[in-house]
């Protein structure tokens, strides 16, 4: 027999039940209650929610135009501490020029030995932005003068530096090669080789290598091994009769640095060779530089820069 509906609808009797069950049996799939949308009356205004709408289908909010500008401007936050590391300051000349005239008063300890540069093929380690490298180049009228430095910021401007020159110099191109500047250039590197074993394609190439307030930055960087493979690399790349020029810093002055970062704190506190020790080993067959001289003490400088200028020879 079937029944009829409100709506005139014919409903077979054998689905009467299972209809009078969907419209007061109480839900069994708890999902499906949970996404059905809940209508709240608020005032006169009906306000939907729907507390479960998947992440996927929420829309996100146009930013406006100003909140765009303001986010692309905000610069991203740099340690400054971990930006200078390898002692490769900015303005670093600043702190040991002595007048106006840039003059670094470690050039009136080198002026006393002048026939040490003149004419000879220089290497100055640890560079920073030229200015002290160029100042030799011209003064001692050196053949030729690389300066390197791990700093690729401070490379190019060194780069720079040695190109104004060149601009405004009244040198012609035909004669230009071993003139200043043009027998000056700059290149970004580490000095401290991947490995040990890269020492045994080193071959002499240089005269002179300066390696001037570096040794503490080596050290605290790469610590132990790291400055003594940089010691033997010098003497390696030296031609017989060359000369290193070396003005460590002394331990010290190391403290202030330690907590650069966790790596170098972690460095200092394996150090266990010392800048006392320095002249033993670059004097040892490990080494086997011949002789070490003073060269001289800067004067009329900060006492942070009072440093002994060594020179060691090899034979």
């Amino acid at each position: 027999m079937d029944l009829e509906n409100n709506n005139n609808t014919v409903v077979p009797e054998f689905k009467k039940e299972d209809v009078d069950k969907k419209r007061s049996a109480p839900g069994d799939d708890n999902d499906g209650v949970e996404n059905i949308k809940k209508v709240k009356l608020c005032g006169k205004a009906l306000k939907v929610e729907d507390a479960h709408v998947p992440e996927s289908n929420k829309k996100t909010l146009a930013q406006s135009p100003k909140k765009r500008i303001e986010l692309r401007n905000i610069k991203p936050t740099i340690n400054k501490n971990e930006a200078f590391i390898y002692g490769n300051y900015r303005h670093y000349y600043g702190k040991r020029i002595l007048d106006t005239d840039f003059h670094d008063v470690r050039l009136d300890v080198l002026g006393m030995q002048p026939e040490l540069f003149r004419g000879k093929q220089l290497l100055d380690v640890g560079c920073n932005s030229g200015h002290f490298s160029l100042e030799i180049a011209k003064k001692f009228e050196v053949k030729s003068l690389v300066g390197l430095d791990i700093d690729r910021a401070l490379i190019s401007e060194a780069q720079l530096a040695v190109n104004l020159l060149k601009r405004s110099s009244n040198i012609s191109a035909a004669t230009a090669a071993g003139k200043f500047p043009y027998n000056v250039k700059f290149v970004h590197g580490n000095f401290v080789l991947a490995d040990d074993v890269l020492l045994e394609i080193v071959r002499p190439q240089f005269d002179v290598i300066l390696c001037l307030s570096v040794t503490k930055w080596i050290h605290l960087n790469f610590c132990d091994a790291g400055l003594k493979q940089a010691f033997r690399r010098m003497y390696l790349l030296l031609h017989p009769g060359g000369k290193l020029i070396l003005e460590p810093q002394a331990f010290d002055t190391y403290k202030r640095r330690k907590k650069l970062t966790e790596s170098i704190r972690k460095n200092y506190e394996a150090i266990q060779f010392k800048p006392d020790q320095f002249a033993s080993y670059l004097l040892s067959q490990e080494v086997g530089f011949a002789r070490m001289q003073l060269m001289g003490v800067p004067a009329h400088c900060q006492a942070g820069f009072k440093r002994p200028i060594l020179i060691f020879s090899k034979v």
